[in-house]
């Protein structure tokens, strides 16, 4: 029998719509998608001989006669077009589709691969073999345990790139199947008015060689460029019109760093993208940081592959800690620490890579020491179990997935957590090793009253605040007097002491006839940018940013898993316009900020922009308690930092 297109009747059943579900869910980034299924099903079809497994995304142009069926193709896309052009949602897309399918010439990509089996069955078309699951099959696979997919979903993501909805397979198996059909996802239509308005095409149709839609027993050859040789076993997709947007390529080499940097540096995958660029463990480092290429992607997204691939060298900078669960051992953690000059290369968070190799999902510690870290997975029971809970895009791990399986749901669960468990404490363990200590703070009762079971406030003892402080030289504001310094303004005089912890000058020096400092000197603004510097009144003039030295501050956890402090100090000084930030103490020097996401002064809401605290008025000789809370749920050693705008 002849090979044609053909688009079954429905048997009266659903009509279909040409937005199913099934694509819907790549449609959010359909080139990244598509990278993405691509060279997980070619890994997953690896030949278990040689290494690499090798992708090749290739566009090219075809004269419209070139391709199978195209009548019969164009035919069926008009009556789409005819039945619904009316349609609000339907209309505008079926008009594209039947001007593309019109032109003289055609835009399609070729997706190969090497070193693989190809997909097997299609010889014989048997039921439940690769062959049939992927062009018969829906929600229908036979992966099991380690690879990458198989939900048999993902093959949808080739439609949603083509401007047909028409993608080819063709494929040389080591099997011997040398094989190819075409598949056309289309929308229900009348099969014939006239006889019966109610009898309806399925939508899908296929390009076969008998009424049982088998597939061709030849190898399809629609790129004049490419023919695959004897023994070299592989599979042949091809896109029937390719939406090649600007920068296609470019987003199909972020996809396939971000989602197998690992797999690439290990030797099990390259990945050729229109000859323009050619993924291997040798040049990907020129790729990663080219300017060429970095320039077409986000900074958040070259930041991740950059991460990605740092945190895959062999260097000092790289902690590596075997991850172990229940006394055994799942893969591997590997964690990279930043100084003050390098954490806007920090990711702050942990990329989870499972076996073969393809990144699931990322962990955030909630530490704000900056970092980037990197979770291996191994080929084992972990991998096997969370598999099972993994969502149609490989995208995240969803324990709900279990629900009909309660026993497993708890084991997996459990391992789960245990997981990430282990993740977050490893992580802020080498990140926090400087943090200073927890002090239970003597004489502190002046500050805080005490709280009972019922929430009453009375004595001066502590129960659930943890305090944390530090003891410095000060300086303590002496009846200053005002002295004329000429045209720069007024200058002060000061005596300088040292004050203990509970307020009391241990010493007093003075000096005559000199300007002494005061704890916020007339002074030289904080060095920053110039819009932290410098703001306009409202009569024009201009605010300049004073750092407050000299105020001792003492911060108390109250809860230290919802992120709240208090951080409470006496006034020496009044200001009518400050500003209160933190910031982390890390190893050394390093200091980092710390967003202050609520806050409240004196029991009254304050506002804060850009995590800081902003407009405090502060008055001499007046005690002030400042809630805050931060996003973290991690113990930190931290600086309090008051500014005055004058």
């Amino acid at each position: 029998m002849e090979s044609k297109w053909r688009f079954p009747d429905n048997h009266y059943m659903a009509e279909n719509g040409l937005d199913t579900s099934d694509m819907e869910m790549f449609k959010k980034d359909p080139v990244a998608s598509l990278a993405r299924e691509i060279c997980q099903n070619s890994i997953d079809a690896w030949d278990k001989g040689n290494y690499p497994v090798k992708v090749e995304f290739s566009l090219f142009e075809v004269p419209r006669e070139k391709i199978p069926g195209i009548e019969d193709l164009s035919e069926q896309i008009e009556k789409c077009y005819d039945y619904k052009k009316d349609s609000p949602k339907e209309g505008k897309a079926l008009k594209s589709l039947f001007r593309e399918i019109k032109k003289e010439k055609i835009k399609c990509l070729r997706i190969s691969d090497f070193h693989t089996t190809g997909i097997t069955g299609g010889i014989n078309n048997d039921k439940g073999t690769p062959f049939y699951n992927l062009t018969k099959g829906s929600g229908v696979s036979d992966k099991i345990g380690a690879s990458g997919g198989s939900k048999g979903i993902g093959k949808f993501a080739s439609f949603v790139v083509s401007t047909t909805n028409t993608v080819f397979y063709s494929t040389k198996a080591n099997d011997k199947s040398d094989v190819f059909i075409g598949i056309s996802k289309l929308r229900s239509v009348p099969i014939d008015l006239q006889k019966d308005k109610d009898l309806m095409t399925v939508g899908m149709g296929y390009y076969g060689k008998n009424e049982k839609n088998y597939p061709i027993p030849e190898q399809l050859s629609i790129d004049e460029s490419f023919m695959r040789e004897e023994g070299s076993f592989g599979t042949d997709v091809y896109i029937i019109g390719f939406k090649d947007n600007k920068g296609w390529e470019e987003s199909i080499v972020y996809k396939v760093l971000e989602s197998f940097m690992v797999a690439i540096l290990r030797n099990k995958l390259e990945v050729n993208v229109n000859d323009k660029y050619k993924l291997n463990k040798i040049n990907i480092e020129k790729i990663v940081y080219d300017d060429d290429f970095t320039k077409k992607l986000t900074k958040s997204e070259t930041k991740k592959v950059q991460a990605l691939y740092e945190l895959m060298q062999d260097d000092d900078s790289i902690e590596e800690i075997p991850i172990e669960i229940e006394g055994s051992k799942f893969g591997t953690l590997r964690v990279k620490k930043y100084d003050t000059q390098n954490e806007s290369s920090a990711t702050k968070q942990c990329v989870m890579i499972r076996y073969p190799y393809m990144k699931i999902n990322h962990l955030t510690t909630g530490t704000f020491i900056p970092y980037s870290a990197l979770c291996i997975i191994e080929d084992n029971y972990l991998n096997k179990s969370l598999r099972s809970i993994e969502n149609p895009q490989h995208t995240d791990w969803e324990i709900n997935r279990l629900n009909d399986y309660p026993d497993d749901k708890k084991k997996v669960r459990r391992l789960k957590n245990k997981l990430e468990k282990f993740l977050k404490d490893n992580i802020n363990e080498l990140l926090v090793k400087s943090s200073g200590e927890e002090t239970d703070l003597e004489g502190a009762g002046q500050f805080l009253p005490d709280h009972d079971n019922e929430g009453n406030t009375g004595g001066t003892g502590f129960t659930n605040a943890q305090v944390t402080t530090s003891i410095f030289n000060k300086y303590i504001v002496q009846n200053p007097k005002t002295k004329k310094s000429g045209e720069n303004g007024q200058g002060y005089d000061f005596g300088k002491g040292n004050e203990d912890l509970n307020g009391e000058l241990k010493g007093r020096e003075q000096h005559e006839g000199k300007k002494k400092p005061m704890p916020n000197p007339e002074p030289k603004p904080e060095p920053g940018d110039e819009d932290e510097k410098n703001f306009k009144k409202g009569d024009g003039s201009i605010l300049k940013k004073i750092p407050l030295s000299g105020l001792k501050y003492i911060n108390i956890i109250n809860d230290k898993y919802a992120g709240k402090y208090d951080c409470i100090f006496n006034s020496e000084i009044t200001e009518k316009n400050c500003d209160f930030s933190i910031k982390l103490c890390g190893e050394g020097l390093d200091k980092f900020p710390i967003d202050i996401v609520e806050a409240s002064v004196n029991g009254k809401d304050a506002k804060v922009k850009d995590g800081k605290i902003v407009g405090i008025s502060i008055e001499k000789g007046k005690k002030y308690t400042i809630s805050y809370t931060v996003n973290s749920d991690e113990m930190f050693s931290s600086e309090v930092i008051m500014n005055a705008y004058r």
